[in-house]
């Protein structure tokens, strides 16, 4: 019979010695009739005497939960003697054990070998110490043993409670009301533990993990913890922390959260002192940028540990802010209140988690820069339809909707963001009035009273206190209702937390500003900004950029262009070859304000410009200069072709006017009617 029991859960060398003695000390005092007992005989014959001697057989089991505690001895000791008392043998192997296992796992080795034991009926009766020994919950360990032990008739007992299912109409009531009280104990006990690490904490001693970016220091003078362990306080780690500043800035300009990871891995990063695998997840970085303690707000009861009884585990319930406690220390800051709310903002956009691993390769400004292609033929006025990577390799760009848009056409992304970045670089290079505009908006901003600034900041500040309050009350509604009901508070509490970090980031900038309205730019400063954004396009373009200058480089181009260019695609006539072009409105004064961190001025952008992000046609790409020599100068055709071949052009008239057509073409506009020779004299032969 013992080898058709499991012998995981089984009880060792050790105990299974003393359960023999201790049943058969307490055997003798109880006058039990010992004559012919041999506790080395194997266990059939013993199972064998048992029975013969008028005694029941009995299966114990035995659990405790944490690794410091040790109680299984006792526990079995207890339900030996008490079987002894009443006439019960129990073998040491039927004793079940479970050590350092928590009572709401389903799954455990000695629980399922007592279930084995009862099922064959080696064991007629269940011994435990406590009922909350089988389970956590009471409505669980009652459920086990009413479909596995009454329903079977079997009998169990729970030696220290005096249940016994023998008692047919009071161990229902018994077991119910002890399981009520140990659930209120439990209640108490958490909240005494919970009041004494709120002090702790309040002080500013560690408790708990101590994260990412800080370290333990010790308090020689403070008194030693429970567990007789020097006091710590947290303090940061300069090297994590310089890393963690690095990884925001790359992010907020555009580095991906994947990318990210394989960098900090690459540096040997730190990572939670409890990770099992040495090393950081993807899952524990992404969470990393959402850890307030970055800021030096350090809370303590933000999440309260749940047990979900439908779904088997212990789930962590995020409670209001008037749960929380909360300890401030500008010692503890590693990241800015304006990154920090940045980088929420960014975390919110993201639709869906990453895609697989990809191929290690230098990143490039084009490989970042998709998004910001929109096709205007597509796009509504509230709706942009983006474009996507395509084609071999990626290196391709096309609208999202494929065969379904009418002007369907795919792009090559180096060529398409070159031709943006000369395109800004040549606006750039007109500093003149720029520099000027430019030193005027920053003497209005000076000139700008702080009066309307504070007024804006109370106000959002206001908002701010009525979006929280908003959220504690959805909080204590988040337990209630039906299924649907509880969604939708969930997602309204998401909903008024988004549109509360869009308030306090707002009063962050409102603040910065406030607190830096003074400054002003001078002629030499745009000029020295002017050539860092220059150079930076240009090495972007011709793909010379680091792995961290790439995203700087991505930054300014957004700015610089709004984050949007519209994408037309014409098809002509008779032709399969499609010219295309980008619009955009040029930031460059928005831009150089934020790359200054001065309070960027509503200012409008400029007047639209085009580009061709695809090399046109010898003809298409002259007919702007040749609209400047004809409508602007006033030149005839054949003037015009003069003008064009000193500039190096191979074109006669035919071409100029040929070119001065596509002109309106592309535009969507009537040809003028022109008088001959753009009415000048002819010259004389």
């Amino acid at each position: 019979m013992t080898f058709q029991l499991s012998s995981a859960g089984a009880a060792g060398n050790e105990l299974a010695r003393e359960a023999h003695r201790w049943w058969h000390e307490a055997a003798a005092r109880n006058n039990v009739k010992l004559e012919g007992f041999d506790p080395d005989a194997p266990l059939s014959e013993r199972i064998a005497w048992a029975l013969e001697a008028g005694l029941q057989i009995a299966t114990v089991y035995s659990r405790f939960s944490s690794k410091r505690q040790h109680s299984t001895d006792d526990q079995v000791r207890e339900c030996i003697v008490w079987a002894a008392q009443h006439g019960i043998y129990v073998p040491p192997e039927l004793i079940c054990v479970d050590e350092a296992v928590k009572g709401k796992r389903i799954r455990r080795d000695g629980l399922e070998r007592v279930k084995q034991i009862l099922k064959a009926r080696h064991a007629t009766v269940l011994l435990v110490f406590k009922v909350s020994r089988l389970f956590r919950q009471a409505f669980k360990g009652y459920q086990l043993i009413q479909e596995e032990v009454v329903e079977e008739n079997l009998r169990a007992v729970s030696v220290s409670q005096g249940i016994d299912t023998d008692e047919k109409k009071s161990w229902k009531v018994q077991l119910q009301a002890h399981g009520l009280v140990d659930d209120l104990l439990l209640d108490a006990i958490a909240d005494h533990v919970r009041a004494g690490l709120t002090g702790l904490h309040l002080k500013g001693w560690t408790t708990g993990a101590i994260g990412v970016g800080y370290r333990r220091k010790e308090l020689p003078d403070a008194p030693v913890t429970n567990r007789g362990l020097p006091r710590t306080v947290p303090e940061v780690d300069p090297g994590a922390a310089e890393l963690i500043r690095r990884h925001a800035r790359l992010h907020l300009d555009g580095m991906s959260l994947k990318e990210g990871w394989r960098r900090w891995l690459a540096a040997g990063g730190p990572c939670d002192p409890r990770s099992t695998t040495g090393r950081m997840s993807y899952n524990a970085y992404r969470r990393l940028w959402s850890n307030i303690r970055l800021t030096g707000r350090w809370e303590f009861g933000r999440k309260r540990n749940q047990f979900s009884t439908k779904l088997d585990y212990v789930k962590q319930i995020e409670q209001p802010d008037s749960e929380v406690s909360t300890f401030e220390c500008d010692e503890l800051r590693i990241l800015d209140d304006e990154t920090f709310l940045a980088l929420q903002a960014w975390l919110r956009s993201f639709k869906s988690g990453p895609r697989g691993p990809r191929k290690q390769k230098q990143v490039q400004l084009w490989d970042l820069t998709t998004d910001m292609f929109h096709c205007a033929d597509c796009s509504k006025a509230d709706e942009p339809v983006r474009f996507y990577q395509t084609g071999a390799n990626g290196k391709g760009m096309q609208c999202k909707n494929g065969d379904l848009c009418s002007c369907k056409s795919a792009v090559r992304r180096e060529e398409a963001v070159c031709a943006v970045c000369e395109k800004l670089t040549e606006l750039i290079g007109r500093d003149a009035e720029l520099i000027e505009e430019v030193i005027c908006r920053s003497r209005e901003l000076d000139a700008h009273g702080d009066a309307e600034l504070v007024k804006e900041i109370a106000s959002l500040e206001n908002t701010v206190r009525t979006l929280t309050r908003r959220i504690d009350d959805l909080y204590n509604l988040a337990g209630e209702g039906s299924e649907d009901d509880r969604k939708e508070v969930l997602s309204r509490i998401r909903s008024a937390q988004s549109e509360r970090a869009a308030a306090q980031l707002n009063v962050v900038r409102l603040k910065k500003t406030l607190a830096g309205s003074t400054s002003t730019l001078t002629s030499d400063d745009v000029r020295r900004i002017l050539a860092d954004i220059t150079s930076l396009l240009t090495n972007a373009a011709a793909g010379k950029l680091g792995d961290e200058a790439v995203y700087k480089a991505l930054a300014v181009l957004r700015r610089l262009t709004g984050g949007r260019i519209w994408v037309h695609v014409e098809r002509r006539k008779g032709r399969k070859r499609t010219n295309v072009r980008g619009v955009f409105r040029p930031h460059l004064i928005h831009a150089v304000q934020e790359h200054t961190e001065l309070f960027a001025s509503q200012e409008p952008p400029g007047d639209e410009v085009s580009v061709w992000l695809r090399k046109p046609p010898r003809l298409d790409a002259i007919a702007e200069r040749v609209h400047q020599l004809m409508d602007g100068e006033g030149l005839s055709y054949r003037d015009a072709a003069k003008k064009l071949r000193n500039e190096g052009h191979n074109v006669n008239s035919g071409n100029v006017w040929y070119s001065y057509r596509r002109w309106y073409e592309m535009r969507c506009l009537p040809v003028p009617k022109r008088p001959y020779n753009n009415g000048h004299r002819r010259e004389s032969a």
